[in-house]
């Protein structure tokens, strides 16, 4: 914090929740919030940093001379717990999908996954954390569902670091003896994630609640059809290009799946629509607009 003194900055900007703030500084204070998830589903949040973002949050808003969030429905979230907050003083930034995210060799793809993880089927995608936010056990309960109506034996791909809620995620599968139908693959490094995309048949995202919702555009980048959630921000990124279902609704995902892998031009619709929506994100967009929002701090 000394040094924010010492250069005489203009603006501080901290871009993970403000968590850290320097209470007593002369620069104006940009924070970014992602969300609020620990106010609107505090279950979901481990003990230790749900008490501390209660805590410093009243903090943060209050000393913040502007709000960078990354949608309208995060930015109505803050407005809602913090109504006194100037609304014009909240600016949305939308992210986006790295370069790398891109239509790759389908066929190479899978080879690639094939020599590394053994998944020699077409596989339905998910890729994210394991957090009962993210709605995991009800994918793999909707596809139990499906699986002897599915064509070509596909499988289920659940990639990501399993940690403790992850491996309860295991355990069901394993109970309901469905490990040969339900691959977890573990952590996966970056450069991995867009093969995966590729190689994908699907993508599935059925979140309950995203400030933003990052993989579905990763995965529309990467020309993969995508079934997710039709709540929280997900729709004002998604609207028309993905498929859009009630993530409650157990019955409603395993249709989905079926749907589209049963529908070559659905998928084909989708795959078409998805790749035009990712062109909408851009990282250069995201500091443009960030740019202008310090900008109008500055004024």
């Amino acid at each position: 914090p000394h040094w924010i003194k010492e250069k005489k900055l203009s603006i501080y900007h901290l871009p993970q929740n403000g968590l850290g703030i320097p209470l007593d500084s002369d620069s104006k204070i940009v924070t970014t919030i992602h969300d609020l998830i620990p106010y609107t589903m505090p279950e979901t949040v481990g003990k230790g940093y749900l008490n501390k973002f209660l805590k410093e949050m009243p903090k943060i808003i209050s000393s913040s001379s502007g709000i960078i969030t990354v949608s309208e429905y995060s930015k109505k979230d803050i407005l809602k717990f913090f109504p006194t907050f100037p609304s014009e003083k909240i600016y949305v930034t939308p992210l986006a999908a790295n370069e790398n995210f891109k239509p790759l060799d389908k066929k190479s793809c899978k080879n690639v996954i094939k020599n590394l993880f053994k998944i020699d089927s077409p596989f339905i995608l998910y890729l994210g954390g394991f957090s009962s936010r993210k709605n995991v056990r009800n994918l793999i309960l909707a596809f139990e569902k499906i699986i002897k109506d599915l064509p070509d034996n596909y499988k289920l791909v659940l990639g990501g670091s399993l940690q403790d809620e992850g491996e309860t995620l295991k355990k069901l599968v394993y109970d309901n003896n469905l490990e040969k139908d339900i691959i977890f693959t573990g952590y996966l490094k970056d450069s991995l994630l867009p093969i995966f995309y590729n190689a994908a048949d699907v993508f599935i995202y059925p979140s309950y609640y995203e400030g933003f919702g990052l993989p579905p555009i990763e995965a529309m980048a990467c020309g993969t059809p995508v079934v997710t959630s039709n709540v929280t921000s997900i729709p004002e990124f998604c609207s028309e290009a993905a498929l859009l279902i009630d993530p409650y609704n157990i019955d409603e995902l395993s249709k989905s799946i079926e749907d589209i892998l049963n529908d070559s031009l659905l998928m084909l619709t989708l795959i078409k629509k998805g790749l035009s929506c990712s062109l909408n994100f851009s990282w250069r967009l995201t500091a443009e607009k960030t740019i202008a929002a310090y900008n109008s701090m500055l004024k």
